[in-house]
């Protein structure tokens, strides 16, 4: 099965003399470590951004659900009190 890659572009990252010698020395590949740690921001910005977006909704649901409870809280078969 052939391999799907997104495509790359290239850009300049600075980092510190110390933690680039560290990271060519232990082999690492800096490319990879930066692209995940990118996505990984963007991923907690993105749903910090949903539920600031979403705030009203989310504080009107657990409001009606301190004051009905959860919807078919009688047909649950694991009752955690």
């Amino acid at each position: 099965m052939p391999r799907v890659s997104a495509e790359k572009q290239r850009t300049n990252v600075t980092l510190t003399a110390a933690n680039l010698a560290a990271a060519r020395e232990l082999g690492l590949n800096i490319s990879a470590i930066s692209d995940a740690a990118v996505s990984e921001a963007v991923r907690a910005a993105r749903a910090r951004a949903w539920a600031a977006d979403n705030a009203d909704a989310i504080a009107e649901r657990r409001a009606w659900i301190e004051t009905h409870g959860t919807p078919l809280a009688d047909l649950q078969v694991l009752k955690v009190d």
